[in-house]
């Protein structure tokens, strides 16, 4: 992560000079002469700010539209520019140009469909598109905070603005493309609304075809099942005797993690003090929190509300373990398996790393097939979601052909 954000970062002091190049930065402004600068300022071969590269109907795109898109696509292949001949970077350039102007189209069209359709944001949706800034700006702390966690108060703020001002995010714009996201979900569900749902012969080979390639490839790798469980893939068959798993994770406060990783690297055989602070701390989690969890277990609270006292949502997440799991530690493994009854929790909490998990036998799974009529719901669901799929992809290419567009090739500056 932190190449990568040094790399923006060498995008974000590029990206002036190529906005000089090319001009996205300076459509609209005003020269002292009281005159508009155009795009081409920097560079008097580029088309002027207002040049149309596009038409859809009567809707004009504009190269100021376009060489915004092109910014970071510019500074990409500026750091790469040792590796490609000037041809071979201006074809590069030139593809990139007209694949971003293609969304371009692509994003207007939408936009007719969505007046087309009267649709309409209502007032949670627009709370919604108005939280996108906030949840932006949170996305952006957590992620430098994982990579910087000595940073904290004027530090990690001036930190996420210049992750911010790297990224070219602005808040109306992240808002304004929340509500587009938005809308066009909403077309997306109407057109798709009146799909006809598959019929039962359908449903029952998509069965079939499942269970044969499930039989092989599970019998084969139980850790596939697993993982097809785990993503709430469609599973029709069994490979195993399973155990369905719930756990609590106990760990580490956020803070005591931070420093145990500044720590680690200087952990030596002359120092013992990581050593010691990683003990004391599962000390800490074996005296005060583990207990008082096992004492409300037998309070009669159950599993589950525990699950989501500690984390909201989780109690609904499982895991899988059978004699022949190999994706968990051995540790994991045998307490599970060593518990004896479902709806009984291990004796002890397992511990890994950074904290302890303890685990609770929730339910089984006996091995063979499962009954077409247990999955039916859900064999049907995942037909009809790709048949919607099918039909918003085929739509949006019907919409495309009968569409009255432009791109003047020639225009792109590129």
């Amino acid at each position: 992560m932190k190449s990568i954000f040094s790399f923006f970062l060498c995008i974000m002091l590029v990206c002036p000079v190529l906005s000089g190049c090319r001009g996205s930065g300076n459509a609209g402004i005003p020269s002292e002469s009281g005159t508009d600068q155009s795009a081409s300022a920097g560079n008097p071969s580029a088309p002027a700010a207002d040049e149309v590269v596009a038409r859809v109907g009567d809707t004009e795109i504009l190269y100021s539209q376009l060489a915004e898109q092109m910014v970071m696509l510019e500074a990409m292949y500026s750091g790469l520019s040792e590796q490609f001949t000037s041809e071979q970077l201006q074809e590069k350039l030139h593809d990139a140009a007209l694949s971003s102007l293609e969304i371009l189209v692509s994003q207007q069209i939408l936009n007719s469909k969505i007046d087309e359709y009267g649709l309409t944001l209502t007032p949670e949706e627009q709370e919604e598109a108005n939280q996108a800034w906030d949840q932006t700006i949170e996305d952006i702390t957590n992620s430098v905070k994982q990579d910087y966690p000595d940073l904290t108060g004027e530090d990690l703020d001036a930190m996420v603005q210049s992750a911010l001002e790297i990224s070219g995010k602005e808040k109306q714009t992240v808002v304004d493309n929340a509500v587009q996201s938005i809308l066009v979900r909403k077309l997306k569900e109407q057109v798709m609304s009146e799909t006809p749902r598959p019929d039962r012969q359908r449903v029952e080979e998509f069965y079939a075809s499942l269970l044969a390639e499930q039989r092989e490839q599970f019998d084969q790798d139980v850790t596939q099942f697993e993982s097809a469980m785990i993503m709430g893939e469609p599973v029709v068959y069994v490979p195993r005797d399973y155990r369905i798993i719930q756990e609590i994770q106990l760990k580490f406060d956020d803070e005591v993690v931070q420093l145990l990783n500044q720590m680690e690297p200087y952990d030596t055989d002359d120092s013992d003090s990581y050593e010691e602070m990683l003990a004391l701390e599962y000390q800490r989690l074996r005296e005060e929190s583990v207990p008082g969890l096992y004492r409300q277990l037998e309070e009669g609270v159950s599993f589950s509300q525990l699950m989501e006292a500690i984390k909201p949502g989780s109690s609904s997440t499982f895991n899988y373990v059978c004699e022949d799991t190999t994706r968990l530690s051995q540790e994991y493994q045998q307490a599970a398996l060593s518990i004896s009854q479902p709806g009984e929790t291990s004796d002890t909490p397992v511990q890994q790393n950074r904290g302890y998990t303890i685990l609770h036998w929730a339910d089984s799974l006996k091995a063979g097939e499962i009954p077409l009529e247990e999955v039916y719901d859900l064999l049907e669901q995942q037909l009809l979601e790709e048949d919607r799929n099918q039909v918003w992809t085929d739509l949006q290419s019907q919409w495309r052909q009968e569409a009255r567009v432009e791109i003047f090739e020639d225009r792109l500056g590129y």
